[in-house]
Order: structure tokens, then C-alpha cells, then sequence
């Protein structure tokens, strides 16, 4: 088990994957309309609570990423858990194998509950209610299927700030 430092002392990261560029584009005027403020459209593949303190764990994940061959990927229909969080559902064995394989690279501790991959759309905040997603309202090349091709790691400097990719590790294995 990896220990991690507290949050407020460090920067916030997160490591994910992205749909194509046009897609972002759309999915985040659509995410805006929904209250997410400087939305970057992802699938969270390794959350900011479960990455270790430092940059140690860096090389590791260069390593499984240069394991890891591309892999398709699709986004699904809009769900929810409970009434925190609407996302689209993510399709794509790909995704599952390259969480397995970042847990085991970077020591993580089991899981409560199992992974679900998702893009957010939304969140309920404080007072606010999670708001309804109009299916519709998702831009039909949103559904197609891309390839994964690279995983990002995502920085925030500071509480409030928007979250920036930092680095790409090209996923380059081979079949």
C-alpha cells in the first residue's frame, strides 16, 4: 500500500484518458451548460486521492504505458450514481486492463468499490441538485468509437484552479 501526503500541501493530479479533440470540444459546451466550470472531459483512469506523494511513481507509469498497445474506446449512454454524479458510460476491455495494470504499478490499495469507468458530466454541488442530462443534448460522434492512444496526467497547482495536462505517456505496446 502506497501512503500518500495530505492534499492541501500538494497539487492535485489526477491520470486520464481523452476522447478525440472535437469531441472534448463539444462534450465540454455541453458540461458547461451543466454547471461544470472549466470542464476538461476525461475518463479518470487513477483519481487524485490515489496517486502518491512526489514524482517517483512517474517512471511506473511511463513503464505501463509503453506496455499498454492503444485500445478502442467508446463512450456510452448517460447514468448516474445515486444523485452525485451523471456521466457517460465507457466501453472498452482496454480500459479495465490498463486500470488493472496502473493499480499493480503504482501499489494502489484495493478499491471499496469496483472501478466504474465514466466521463462526468456533471455534479451535484452544495445546495445545488444534480441536474438531468438530456440524452439528446450528447453530440452523436460523441458514441463513435476512438482509440485510446495515450494517457494524460492532469495537475491542478492550486485549490480552485483548473486542472492542466502536464504530461502524455504514449501507450506503445504491442499486441
Amino acid at each position: 500500500m502506497v501512503l500518500r501526503a495530505p492534499t492541501a500541501s500538494r497539487a492535485s493530479r489526477y491520470l486520464a484518458l481523452q476522447p478525440p479533440r472535437g469531441v472534448r470540444r463539444q462534450l465540454a459546451t455541453v458540461m458547461a451548460g451543466l454547471g461544470m466550470r472549466d470542464a476538461v472531459p476525461h475518463v479518470t483512469m487513477v483519481a487524485p486521492p490515489e496517486l502518491p506523494a512526489g514524482d517517483a511513481w512517474l517512471d511506473a507509469v511511463h513503464v505501463v504505458a509503453g506496455a499498454t498497445a492503444p485500445f478502442p474506446v467508446r463512450l456510452g449512454e448517460v447514468a448516474s450514481f445515486d444523485e452525485r454524479v451523471r456521466y457517460l458510460s465507457v466501453e472498452g476491455e482496454g480500459v479495465t486492463e490498463l486500470r488493472g495494470a496502473l493499480e499493480a504499478a503504482l501499489g494502489l490499495a484495493p478499491r471499496a468499490a469496483p472501478f466504474v469507468a465514466h466521463l462526468t458530466l456533471a455534479l451535484a454541488r452544495g445546495e445545488r441538485p444534480l441536474p438531468e442530462v438530456d440524452a439528446r443534448a450528447i453530440p452523436a460522434r460523441a458514441h463513435r468509437p476512438f482509440l485510446a492512444t495515450e494517457l494524460g496526467l492532469f495537475t491542478r497547482p492550486a485549490p480552485g484552479a483548473p486542472y492542466a495536462r502536464t504530461r502524455t505517456f504514449r501507450l506503445t505496446g504491442g499486441p
